[in-house]
């Protein structure tokens, strides 16, 4: 299809948003994944997609293929179950087969709305996103609620509204590749890195379960993820096995995003300590990038968050320990019928690999579908950057 044939289509499609598209189980509206709008974001050839991957570091085979990507704005709901919309990178490759294997990159913690994959050209979520795309894979992206060019502020952690948010994607981005003649296979391959490995497995336990219609899940690769929170990541946010700094920045978006979904305080100052009781919250609106949030509060946890409230998420009670059992229950409730690849970092200071071998343990006690593999002593960040190239190649032998 030529450019202005696909600019064509586009505007055909974004101009019958009214139409209804059916989207996961019974329970949800049939709105939910319909698009609002669509833009074209990268035309690249194979030459030039290999180039931008090669100038990011990204250590993977030249492109197969040249890739299309789009910013796609779709319906979708909020944590209390209300109408919003969200943004999310559609990519597809320039090859001649109509049926695409589709997957699916959930990224990590992100406190900043203008680095998410489908506005930042530099953002390593689109990196990785166009580097499936350049293997011959549809991709999403998916920036998630409150990120990207999505209204109001990002629910950091919330299960639902991020499994939600991923699946909505998911609809949108069938409705945009048949559209442009194109079309995705119902099983996806489910990867993330860091907060967004914690989605695989939510994700993947929807797709698994037939929650999201027309889907099915055939593979899941989290990396580096906090899935095993009451058991391993919050201690460890809190006894400095995590690194102090990235301890009291993990901490604080957390809080903050919790105190919208839960009634944890009425005032900043019950929970966190002065001077940056006043600032804290206003710090992760989303505008912020995250050397200004660094600059704006103390480098260790205990400076920034009381005594008292740090006891309480190592053994939350009420209302916070419900939803946190809730949250871990990503590892426990289910039992994934697909092969599960883990990746780790044995020197990742940000989220320790125990993480990962007690969410397996959980998964998989008999260790029959699933793996943890070591990127060795390395840390969170070069944990992805080598764990990605291995993850194309495994998806890639799967769909062989």
């Amino acid at each position: 299809m030529t450019l202005f044939k696909r600019v064509a289509a586009i505007v055909a499609l974004t101009a019958t948003v009214g139409a209804s598209v059916p989207v996961a189980a019974t329970a949800h509206s049939s709105w939910r994944g319909s698009v609002v709008s669509v833009e074209p974001i990268e035309h690249l050839t194979s030459g030039e997609l290999t180039q931008y991957l090669q100038s990011t570091g990204m250590k993977t085979e030249p492109a197969k293929y040249g890739a299309d990507a789009y910013r796609v704005v779709y319906r979708t709901i909020t944590p209390e179950g209300r109408p919003t919309t969200a943004s999310g990178l559609v990519a597809l490759p320039r090859r001649t087969e109509r049926s695409l294997s589709l997957v699916t990159f959930l990224h990590g913690t992100n406190a900043t709305r203008a680095s998410t994959a489908s506005v930042s050209r530099s953002s390593p979520d689109r990196v990785r996103s166009l580097m499936f795309a350049g293997a011959g894979f549809a991709v999403t992206a998916p920036d998630l609620l409150g990120l990207g060019t999505g209204p109001g502020r990002h629910p950091y952690g919330d299960t639902a509204s991020e499994t939600s948010a991923s699946a909505d994607q998911l609809i949108a981005a069938r409705r945009l590749s048949e559209t442009l003649g194109r079309s995705v296979r119902n099983d996806v391959l489910v990867t993330g890195f860091s907060e967004g490995g914690r989605i695989t497995l939510s994700l993947g336990r929807a797709l698994q379960r037939g929650e999201v219609q027309g889907f099915g899940l055939r593979a899941m690769a989290p990396v580096a993820g906090p899935y095993d929170l009451l058991g391993v990541e919050l201690p460890a946010l809190v006894n400095g096995q995590v690194s102090p700094f990235v301890a009291t920045l993990y901490l604080g978006y957390f809080i903050t995003a919790w105190s919208r979904l839960i009634p944890l305080y009425d005032d900043p100052s019950e929970v966190f300590l002065p001077p940056y009781d006043r600032v804290v919250d206003s710090m992760f609106d989303g505008s912020h990038t995250v050397q200004e949030i660094a600059a704006a509060l103390p480098g260790s946890p205990d400076k920034l968050v009381r005594a008292s409230f740090l006891q309480q998420l190592v053994q939350p009670t009420g209302l916070l320990g419900k939803r946190l059992r809730e949250a871990d229950r990503i590892c426990t409730d289910w039992t994934p019928r697909v092969p599960t690849r883990f990746y780790t970092g044995s020197a990742d200071l940000d989220v320790p690999a125990a993480n990962a071998h007690s969410c397996r343990s959980g998964l998989d006690p008999r260790g029959t579908r699933s793996t943890v593999t070591d990127t060795g002593p390395v840390d969170h960040n070069r944990t992805a950057e080598l764990a990605y190239p291995q993850i194309l190649g495994w998806f890639t032998t799967l769909t062989r």
